[in-house]
């Protein structure tokens, strides 16, 4: 089942498979702000659609206060990844403050094994090829 967010409009959620088992993000360009509060279940939908081992890219560049989400988000997301079938790794491009905060917070609060596979990316040029 398609995301219908992303039915109605592709690319609302900017979840896009880049090749090689890779999926990459960027919350900068989503449109989703969670104002209707669906964007957890969106992105379960995006999630379950993948099939076999792959690797999320989260492009952190160029977000602003619009896109940050608050810890029940952030902790919805935690249990969504530690249950996704396949995940190997999470790659966190350009990270900011913001992110590293939420990613330290969530690693005081849980000890979710995806934690560990998560990879911080100065820039897109220093990613694996």
């Amino acid at each position: 089942m398609p995301c219908p967010k992303c039915f109605i409009k592709p690319g609302y959620h900017d979840f896009h498979h880049i090749g090689n088992g890779r999926y990459y993000t960027s919350p900068a360009k989503t449109e989703d702000l969670n104002e209707d509060g669906t964007k957890l279940q969106n992105i379960k939908i995006h999630i379950d659609e993948i099939q076999g081992p792959w690797t999320w890219i989260l492009d952190c560049g160029d977000m602003g206060f619009q896109h940050y989400t608050e810890l029940s988000f952030n902790l919805g997301l935690l249990q969504i990844l530690a249950e996704a079938p396949g995940l190997q790794e999470i790659w966190i491009v350009r990270p900011n403050i913001w992110i590293q905060g939420v990613i330290g917070c969530l690693s005081f609060m849980s000890s979710a094994p995806i934690l560990s596979k998560i990879t911080y990316y100065e820039s897109p040029l220093g990613l694996p090829s």
